[in-house]
């Protein structure tokens, strides 16, 4: 599975923020994306984050682009923040360096098979952090994805009004001259 491309990366923006739904479906989405992105191992995000957008209806498209959070490139700097930060929460400290290692593979050859054979305090870390970062990066991304749509249409609706303007003006000199 390759990372998407920084044009794809753009055209998604963009696409994100011409979204014809409202700006709280638009963050829904994104909200689900993030935390799903979090918690649930690669290879199974999106399939999980699209039942969840239709039955809270939230925007689709954002849900699946957001799981992306989660990638290729960013796995092995997440995945192990995200372990050793969730051994803490479970009461059962693990080193960063024994996470590291035994993530190695899983980054190198990536597979559901690979994960479910860790130990119990690994899976169990990886869920307790993904489910807290999870969390708080739906709630950041709710809020932050309502801001950007909102302040996006603003402008977009300004750009519009300020065009018709001059094409009024336009149309009033010339109809003045003749």
């Amino acid at each position: 599975m390759r990372p998407p491309s920084i044009y794809a990366l753009k055209q998604s923006y963009v696409r994100l923020l011409n979204h014809k739904g409202s700006p709280e479906s638009i963050a829904r989405g994104a909200a689900i994306g993030l935390w799903v992105g979090m918690v649930i191992p690669f290879s199974f995000q999106m399939l999980i984050a699209l039942p969840i957008a239709l039955l809270l209806k939230a925007a689709k498209f954002p849900a699946l682009l957001f799981t992306w959070i989660s990638n290729p490139l960013s796995i092995p700097f997440i995945y192990p923040i995200q372990c050793y930060v969730g051994s803490y929460l479970i009461g059962r400290p693990l080193s960063y360096e024994a996470i590291r290692s035994s993530l190695d593979l899983l980054i190198e050859a990536p597979s559901i098979s690979h994960f479910f054979g860790f130990s119990g305090d690994l899976i169990y870390s990886f869920f307790a952090g993904g489910i807290f970062f999870g969390s708080v990066f739906a709630l950041t991304g709710y809020f932050l994805t309502i801001q950007a749509i909102q302040k996006y249409r603003i402008k977009r609706a300004e750009q519009k009004e300020r065009k018709l303007k001059r094409l009024n003006n336009k149309k009033s000199v010339i109809h003045e001259t003749c």
